[in-house]
């Protein structure tokens, strides 16, 4: 992903368990931090959410997937869990001779019971479900589960670690990251649970995490979190004692300038996930960074990490040549012998939208994002493609935000004011913030455009760390849908209107949405929008000490067109490194599970599976049984809709 084309889904609708229209309020105008819901997909949480809508669009269409078919991969056994619906498993964690398996929650409104599931593997071929822990109500975990053993001072023992997500407002929800104890995974007890960041105490609950990374040094131990609902989204934990975890460090991409571009296509910024490694006598964190890419800092002292290096996304990207790259580093580990990483681009819509400005003195492409709720530019236009002259339209709210006491929506010049040429159509530009997108999106259709651009934020620029983000969020109320709408960065509305833009101070009670462009009425430079197809991403091959990117890989079948619909979910998510040799095994959702070798710079595909019935993988462990003596290890993945499969590489 980042293709706005989808995202009329994002977190609201899952919060409130709304079947239909997220109600997600863009009222969040300076994006100092972030937050779940507002319409803005910058959060993991969100990712997630925008490829559940995804995956139910493409549910019921022809096939449904792709055939079943293995290569070099042989299905060793598996388990349906008890309580198992689509999309109800996550992540797998596995130690000894039991696996854990993450159940985001039972498909139910608002929300069912989250939780781990035990499964005892100690027979491969007839893996049994011996437990289930249930979470805090609604409260679930996702992303990152693991298991760490710990011998400290403190505790000397198994812990597995989970993160907490919200799916409802129930007051004895938690966030943060919970540890039980796991050294007797048939009696398990909780040692911590919804620890994270509180804000020193002023918040009732810790707030949401997406992922979690444990490890040991020396005598101390420490764990990294995903904070859902800050910019500083890298928290670092101390856990010696696992009764006991404190925050220690809150971190982010503004403290490395280094790291801060080139970024990716939507320029969206946040921390996704990481794995902490110690790579020759140092500690070092590999974080996944979303549309900026790959980051290494040394956490040698947990309390003060420092940057290393960080990677670029390809530009243009490697596999069909677009640029700027679509990005999206979703998750990412090194090699067993530390030359290799392989990182994983997740990528939840396979179009992107073509913006230009095509007239003025700054005609060229910018990046955009079309509304997935309003009518799609390819069907309402000749052509597939939207152009035609521009007009500056304000807020395009109800509410009165410059204090004129006027509805700013009764200032929105009606679109006699613009002259189109036949087959053009004519276009008001708003400025995001204060009110709901569809509310911009009714108010333009009210004055008679047939387009809507949505211009992000003064505040969303993050200072001018992101001037190009733009944002294409959710509806949140009903009305009937005439126009199509695209959502562009803050420069390029800027731009539009020949002015320059500027990105502080933000918005405040005293510096309304649009306070720095140009009068209500102002005509602006021409346009022309279009979707192409850019697949579903792929993987990348860097060097293990300089990030480098070596080689990309993606399937055939998701870098051509045929294969846009119909398949359900055809991006990669997750890679686990064989602990012996250069092998990778990466869940590929309905694309099945991958074995890829890489070797000599390059990445090729060694073997695969696909059930006939289908599969959806989330996770993917690779791990040896106390006893197995077999030449190749289990690869163990979380299949969302079942439970767990266990296969094992049979290839050279």
């Amino acid at each position: 992903m980042h293709k706005r084309f989808w995202t009329a889904l994002l977190a609201a609708a899952l919060l409130t368990g709304a079947a239909g229209v997220a109600v997600a309020h863009d009222g969040d105008p300076g994006h100092h931090a972030h937050r779940v819901g507002d319409g803005y997909a910058d959060t993991p949480l969100e990712m997630e959410q925008l490829e559940a809508q995804v995956d139910d669009e493409q549910h019921g269409t022809p096939g449904g997937h792709l055939p079943g078919s293995s290569s070099n991969v042989e299905l060793v056994g598996k388990v349906t869990v008890s309580g198992a619906s689509p999309s109800h498993i996550a992540d797998v964690a596995v130690k000894g001779d039991y696996a854990y398996l993450a159940a985001r929650r039972l498909n139910t409104s608002p929300c069912g019971v989250g939780g781990f599931y035990v499964v005892d593997i100690s027979d491969p071929a007839n893996p049994v479900e011996v437990g289930f822990t249930a979470f805090p109500p609604q409260s679930y975990p996702g992303e990152g589960m693991q298991v760490v053993s710990l011998n400290t001072p403190s505790f000397r023992g198994d812990v597995l670690v989970t993160n907490n997500e919200n799916c409802g407002t129930d007051p004895a929800r938690v966030g943060g990251m919970s540890l039980y104890d796991v050294t007797n995974p048939l009696e398990i007890t909780p040692l911590a649970i919804g620890k994270g960041d509180t804000n020193e105490g002023k918040l009732a609950r810790a707030r949401q995490i997406h992922s979690a990374f444990a490890w040991q040094a020396g005598k101390r131990a420490f764990a990294v979190i995903v904070d859902n609902e800050e910019v500083t989204d890298v928290d670092i934990l101390e856990i010696t004692d696992p009764r006991k975890p404190t925050v220690i460090k809150e971190a982010s991409i503004l403290d490395w300038p280094d790291a801060q571009s080139p970024l990716a296509n939507g320029e969206s910024v946040f921390l996704h996930d990481m794995v902490v490694k110690k790579v020759r006598n140092d500690y070092l964190m590999l974080l996944s960074y979303w549309d900026a890419g790959w980051i290494v800092l040394n956490v040698n002292d947990p309390a003060n990490p420092k940057f290393v290096t960080d990677s670029d996304h390809p530009d243009p990207d490697a596999l069909l040549g677009f640029s700027p790259a679509e990005g999206n580093a979703h998750q990412a580990e090194w090699s067993y012998n530390n030359r290799y990483i392989i990182g994983t681009d997740e990528d939840f819509a396979p179009h992107r939208l073509r913006f230009q400005i095509t007239s003025g003195p700054n005609a060229r492409s910018y990046g955009g994002g079309q509304f997935s709720w309003t009518v799609p530019i390819g069907t309402k236009y000749a052509g597939g493609v939207v152009q035609g002259p521009t007009i500056w339209g304000g807020s395009g709210c109800e509410e009165d935000t410059n204090g004129n006491g006027v509805s700013d929506r009764a200032e929105v010049p009606p679109a006699s004011s613009v002259s189109a040429a036949p087959g053009e159509a004519k276009t008001v530009v708003f400025t995001r913030g204060v009110c709901f997108f569809s509310k911009k999106v009714e108010s333009g259709q009210l004055a008679g455009y047939d387009n809507v651009v949505i211009g992000q934020s003064h505040g969303g620029t993050r200072n001018g760390l992101t001037p190009n983000s733009f944002t294409c969020g959710s509806a949140g109320h009903v009305f009937t849908v005439t126009a199509s709408a695209i959502c562009i960065g803050h420069e390029a509305t800027h731009r539009l209107f020949n002015d320059n833009a500027e990105y502080t101070p933000s918005e405040s009670a005293t510096f309304a949405p649009g306070a720095d462009l140009p009068a209500i009425g102002t005509l602006g430079e021409r346009i022309s929008a279009d979707t192409t197809f850019d697949g579903w991403g792929g993987i990348h091959l860097l060097d293990g000490r300089t990030l480098e990117t070596l080689d990309s890989y993606a399937l055939p079948e998701t870098i051509d067109p045929a294969y846009a619909s119909g398949f359900r979910t055809m991006s990669v998510h997750e890679v686990a490194m064989d602990k012996e040799q250069d092998l990778g095994y990466i869940s590929w959702y309905d694309a099945g599970i991958r074995v890829v070798r890489f070797d000599e710079g390059r990445i090729r595909e060694v073997g695969h599976y696909i059930d006939a019935g289908g599969n959806d993988f989330w996770g993917v462990e690779v791990h040896r049984l106390p006893a197995d003596e077999s030449e190749q290890p289990l690869i163990l993945g979380s299949d969302r809709d079942s439970g767990l499969w266990i296969f094992r590489y049979t290839g050279p």
